[in-house]
């Protein structure tokens, strides 16, 4: 759906504020599918709302996939932050 679509655009360009307002839309919109329901989940564990962003996937998914999912989505968020203390600490080195 273009709801949808807008949604996705907004998380491609880390507004996930505006991104989840467009994705609540078109999951509640009549005929939205799995997968609009699984990408709200997405921008909503983005945010650091992993029980919410759980609830959302059940949905459609089986509590197992569904947690293995959020579980997924948190390593994928703690190694970027990994990352982002790595590379604060560098420029912090090369400044002194």
């Amino acid at each position: 759906s273009v709801l949808s679509n807008l949604g996705m655009s907004h998380l491609l360009a880390g507004d996930l504020a505006k991104a989840e307002q467009y994705m609540q839309q078109a999951a509640s919109q009549p005929g939205a599918d799995a997968s609009v329901r699984q990408n709200l989940a997405l921008v909503v564990g983005l945010q650091g709302r992993f029980q919410e962003a759980e609830t959302i996937a059940r949905r459609d998914l089986s509590p197992e996939q569904a947690d293995a999912n959020v579980q997924y989505l948190r390593s994928m968020l703690a190694q970027q932050n990994a990352w982002n203390l790595l590379e604060k600490d560098d420029k912090k080195k090369k400044s002194n």
